[in-house]
């Protein structure tokens, strides 16, 4: 992986806006978006209203909270995230790449003269499911050391010095997640105009430059030039964005992170919500249900009176 400082790519990014006519207005705080026969037509800030063909809601982990103020569904969840920088280390080679360890749920690259051990533990834990604070910008969680010990004590283990090292911070902030660990990314169905550009699951500087290049020419051509079904908000369902759905999904979503990402992998949380009318015909014949958009739907059929085993996950066909 490269490495970047979000606040230099940020800056670049907002130097080239503005290289290429746009207006960047700080301390304004949006309170909802305005539109008239189904289509946006302004939003409504501290500061008055402003007219607009386009919004792009791109809020990060509050972008399910204004969706909620235009009837758009945005699915994500603010979760707990870790890393811990430990003092300086002698033998720390700022040049050093990033390591990455699946299997110790880990990411380790120079920091500040030491190591950052980052951590996309497999027990994850929810955030502020009801609401997350509108202030919390920049904020800090307390960190629960209890349940975060024993990750960070595999996750060093894989480079030993880094355990006789100080630790200068354990730092817990939150990311937010999707149900699926896809990005939302394209135009709201619920609202003509409303696009939405979140739900990054913790990548969000690797990938805001291509995200916003390929809103940039949906909204300026009216399509877009990549294929972008399985990034657009039209996937999910209302119910998904319901509290008890999105504090069960989002330990699992970003549990998943680290782990290999076979295409059969199910899903475990938050199931058999929806159902259609067919659901106990297609179990009577040993259907293996899958989430699909929220609904179960049949995956394969082990046959009538047998019951569907997937087996051990591998990249291959599965065996019959």
């Amino acid at each position: 992986d490269g490495r970047v400082n979000p606040v230099d790519a940020t800056a670049a990014l907002a130097r080239g806006a503005r290289n290429g006519g746009a207006t960047i207005v700080e301390g304004v705080s949006l309170t909802g978006v305005t539109a008239t026969n189904g289509r946006v037509t302004g939003v409504r800030t501290d500061r008055g209203d402003v007219a607009c063909e386009y919004v792009v809601n791109a809020c990060g982990m509050w972008a399910r909270q204004l969706a909620e103020l235009s009837g758009v569904c945005v699915p994500n969840q603010a979760a707990e995230h870790y890393y811990l920088l430990t003092e300086p280390m002698a033998q720390v080679d700022p040049r050093w790449p990033v390591v990455e360890d699946p299997s110790s749920c880990t990411y380790i690259r120079p920091e500040g003269g030491g190591l950052m051990v980052g951590l996309f533990e497999s027990d994850a834990a929810a955030w502020c499911v009801p609401r997350v604070p509108a202030d919390f910008s920049f904020g800090e969680i307390e960190p629960d050391w209890g349940r975060i010990a024993p990750f960070l004590e595999r996750a060093m283990a894989r480079v030993p010095s880094s355990l006789e090292a100080g630790a200068k911070k354990l730092f817990c902030g939150p990311e937010s997640f999707t149900p699926d660990l896809g990005p939302v990314v394209g135009e709201a169905p619920e609202l003509r105009n409303y696009y939405v550009a979140a739900g990054m699951n913790s990548i969000g500087i690797l990938t805001g430059g291509g995200v916003g290049r390929v809103l940039a020419h949906n909204i300026v051509h009216g399509h877009a030039d990549v294929d972008m079904t399985a990034m657009l908000p039209a996937r999910f369902q209302p119910h998904q964005a319901t509290p008890a759905y999105r504090g069960a999904r989002v330990v699992e979503s970003l549990g998943k992170v680290y782990k290999c990402h076979y295409p059969h992998r199910p899903t475990a949380t938050a199931r058999r919500i929806r159902r259609s009318p067919l659901h106990a015909q297609l179990a009577a014949r040993g259907a293996y249900f899958r989430d699909v958009s929220g609904w179960e739907g049949a995956d394969w059929f082990a046959g009538a009176g047998r019951t569907p085993d997937l087996g051990e996950l591998r990249w291959g066909r599965h065996p019959e």
